[in-house]
């Protein structure tokens, strides 16, 4: 599994959760961030924001 892939399947799976007040969660590259780094990017109802980098250990 690549970084992007890890990041869509986390992306999925918080989307799906019910039980975090999560508004929004997209992937670096759909925000549109200028970086080669999986990551996401997860918006709470509150507004807060958490950016989350993945990086696959070797």
């Amino acid at each position: 599994m690549s970084e992007k892939e890890m990041a869509m399947a986390l992306s999925e799976a918080l989307s799906e959760n019910e039980e975090l007040e999560i508004n929004n969660v997209r992937t670096f590259e759909e925000a549109g961030m200028l970086t080669r780094d999986a990551g996401l990017i997860i918006k709470l109802l509150d507004g807060s924001e958490f950016q989350v980098s993945i990086v696959r250990r070797h």
